[in-house]
């Protein structure tokens, strides 16, 4: 970490936490309330870093305010309690549209066909340094006790993923690169199972079905469990809870 870097956020550390945000904590993120206090502290630290050094920046006419901020950083800053991660160091930038939005997609056949078109998204995570959000979608699946989808902690996990390459060992179709690896074997395993359900027109009593279209969003989807049904997860597929536990030095289920 580059000096002006580590002696900034320290100066940042000292500053008393913006009543404001305290209040938005309090009232608008549900998980905040189940976290013990020395975990809220920790949260709010990683907070004051990461707004600070990310830019957020609204989409589509959309006014990007303090509580969209703190709501965003909240969920972002949960995996990064106990192992900072250096705050998704390759990202820079948070745009938040007010509802779903277009994005381009290209596809590639197996015959070498491109094909070109439009989807509609509700949120995606770039490897060139953003995040993109549906705010529509954010009060919908995150600011609520009882979903156990969260947008923020999904899109997030993938810039975990870019980091990290926690999905990078396995293939399209679920086979494993360096099989031994207990992490990536027991991952693909998962992806497989969810893959097999899809084909099949069938949910997982977990697992957003969504985590079948590829290896990344297997993960994605299983760290949304990991933060918001975490004792669902520790019973169902307890190998996955105890690596994502030891990984990040945290454990929700206790919470």
């Amino acid at each position: 970490m580059p000096l002006f870097q580590y002696l900034k956020r320290r100066w940042l550390l000292r500053k008393s936490f913006p009543e404001l945000w305290l209040r938005t904590l309090e009232n608008e993120v549900p998980y905040y309330q189940n976290l013990p206090d020395h975990y809220r502290e920790i949260l709010k630290k990683r907070m004051v870093v990461f707004i600070n050094e990310k830019l957020f920046e609204g989409c589509g006419g959309l006014e990007i305010t303090e509580q969209m901020k703190v709501i965003i950083s909240a969920y972002a800053c949960i995996p990064l309690m106990e192992e900072t991660s250096d705050y998704y160091p390759d990202l820079r930038s948070i745009l938040v549209y007010r509802n779903d939005y277009v994005a381009p997609v290209f596809e590639v056949s197996p015959g070498g066909v491109v094909t070109e078109g439009n989807e509609r998204r509700q949120g995606e995570s770039w490897d060139s340094g953003s995040v993109i959000f549906s705010w529509a979608d954010i009060e919908r699946t995150t600011m609520s006790d009882d979903n156990i989808q969260n947008l923020i902690v999904h899109e997030f996990a993938h810039q975990l993923d870019l980091q990290y390459g926690l999905s990078g060992g396995i293939t399209h179709d679920g086979e494993v690169l360096n099989s031994g690896d207990e992490w990536t074997d027991e991952l693909a395993k998962i992806y497989r199972k969810l893959v097999y359900l899809a084909r099949n027109g069938r949910e997982d009593e977990l697992l957003d079905i969504y985590g079948a279209t590829n290896p990344s969003e297997c993960f994605a989807v299983i760290m949304e469990a990991f933060i918001e049904s975490p004792r669902d997860l520790s019973i169902q597929y307890s190998r996955i809870y105890r690596m994502l536990s030891e990984f990040f030095k945290i454990d929700p289920d206790r919470w």
